[in-house]
Order: C-alpha cells, then sequence, then structure tokens
C-alpha cells in the first residue's frame, strides 16, 4: 500500500540509514490498541505506514527548504505524535475533513496526522501544516525539503507561519 518503488533514491538511502529495509514489519497493534483507548480509529494506510516505518526515525539529507529550516527527524511514533493529542486531531478533522490517524512528529515535535484517503498534515503550537497529498509525498518532503512549507490554518489570535 506504500509505494516506497516511488519514492526518490535519496529519500530511499535516508530510510536505509534510519533502520528500514525492503521487508520490514513491525506489529503496529500496541500502538494503535493504546490510540484506540483514546478515541483514534486506525484505517488501512495508518497501519500499512506504521508496520513499515513504525519505530524509525528518519534524519533530513537537506536541512534548509525554501522558507523554513528543516533540521529535525520524522519520528515515527503515533504515541508521541496522538497520546493526549485527541483533542488535536478533532480539530484537524473539523477543519480539513477527513478521518485522521497519528503516525509520528516533525518539525518542533509537531503532531503528523494521515488521512484515510493519503493527505498528510503537520499540527501543533495553533498551526496545521501541509505535507503532502500522499503518504510519500510527505516522506519525499519530510527528508527533501523540496516545496515551500504551507500553512493550512492557524488558531484565531496565531498569525499563519510561514507568512502565505
Amino acid at each position: 500500500m506504500i509505494r516506497i518503488d516511488s519514492l526518490d533514491q535519496e529519500v530511499v538511502r535516508a530510510l536505509d540509514a534510519s533502520g528500514w529495509s525492503l521487508n520490514r514489519a513491525v506489529d503496529a497493534g500496541k500502538w494503535v490498541e493504546t490510540l484506540e483507548g483514546e478515541g483514534y480509529r486506525a484505517h488501512p494506510l495508518a497501519m500499512a505506514v506504521l508496520s513499515t516505518l513504525g519505530g524509525l526515525s528518519v534524519e533530513p539529507i537537506n536541512t534548509v527548504g525554501p522558507n523554513f529550516a528543516n533540521d529535525e527527524p520524522y519520528n515515527f511514533d503515533p504515541l508521541a505524535a496522538g497520546s493526549g493529542q485527541r483533542a488535536l486531531a478533532l480539530e484537524v478533522e473539523s477543519v480539513l475533513g477527513g478521518h485522521y490517524f497519528p503516525i509520528g512528529e516533525w518539525l518542533s515535535y509537531s503532531s503528523v496526522f494521515l488521512e484515510s484517503g493519503g493527505r498528510v498534515v503537520a499540527a501543533g503550537m495553533g498551526w496545521f501544516w501541509e505535507m503532502g497529498s500522499s503518504f510519500e509525498e510527505s516522506l519525499e518532503f519530510a527528508v527533501c525539503a523540496n516545496r515551500p512549507l504551507v500553512c493550512l490554518h492557524s488558531d484565531p489570535g496565531v498569525a499563519p507561519w510561514p507568512a502565505a
């Protein structure tokens, strides 16, 4: 369900360096059970991502994006992203629509949520950022910083960042 073969080779090398391998498979059940106890509902794409990448921390290969510093890894730790963050996930769903499940953290420990249709957003500190319309696009973005970071939403009283 995840198209690793479609990724840029630099991203695949970053995955390899993080401990990923082609046949890697981890039991996502331990994370899902905990998060479902907090009201989340896992979907097949989130299960596929966590089974393939759960527990890994992928370092960026490009630390300077067009309008942001990309100097933190993409951590596939769904508990860090989602435990105690159900209200944030509900806000993301309310503002953007869809059914989101936490898959990890990215810049400034923002929670990364994966929508059942593939869209990936990071949320935290009063902002929602677009990571990609597909999981693969989000992974390339987080590792390569290959396009500007777009603020999708900011809470009342919080200026969008980066500014449009």
